[in-house]
């Protein structure tokens, strides 16, 4: 499995904690960060993460694109509307070289994150919504939310809540 840097930022959220996320790529490479370490600290070494795919784009710039720039999460909306369709051009191209890289099928993504309101009044949660294409089949074969748990204020801590949520789900403590 490839797992794919995160794609976006939800916007436009009633509490006002997209906004202050700070700069996109940062607050996307702190998700990233979080989910990498959150999933090495569980021991799962058989994933090609975000930033081993970088280091083979980058050695490899003939063949492979930039993760990060490669637009999967514009492909998983396409393929949640249409779901007998394959993924679509150059995107199915794109991620069929990387798991070509990483002898992998599949390629999991955190489509993006948003920001929700909580239980309590004026509380909130983090929301990552994470699809796994089959590059191979070129299919979307699962997507999924998972919530973090609320919080009374916007902090960086919202990450390293999804990333161990999402762990959980994966890896057994």
């Amino acid at each position: 499995m490839i797992v794919m840097p995160t794609q976006g930022v939800r916007s436009g959220d009633a509490l006002g904690w997209a906004a202050r996320t700070g700069e996109r790529r940062a607050f996307l490479a702190a998700v990233d960060s979080a989910l990498e370490a959150s999933v090495r600290a569980r021991g799962l070494s058989s994933w090609a993460l975000p930033s081993e795919l970088a280091r083979t784009a980058r050695r490899n710039p003939l063949y492979a694109t930039n993760p990060a720039d490669v637009r999967v999460a514009d492909a998983v909306r396409y393929l949640e509307r249409t779901r007998d369709a394959e993924i679509p051009e150059p995107v199915a191209s794109q991620l069929r070289t990387l798991v070509g890289f990483h002898d992998a099928r599949h390629a999991l993504v955190p489509v993006e994150v948003r920001f929700e309101p909580g239980s309590a009044s004026g509380s909130g949660h983090a929301v990552l919504r994470v699809a796994i294409l089959d590059v191979r089949g070129s299919r979307l074969v699962f997507i999924a939310d998972i919530v973090g748990n609320d919080a009374a204020d916007f902090s960086s801590s919202l990450t390293t809540d999804l990333a161990r949520r999402f762990t959980d789900l994966v890896v057994p403590r």
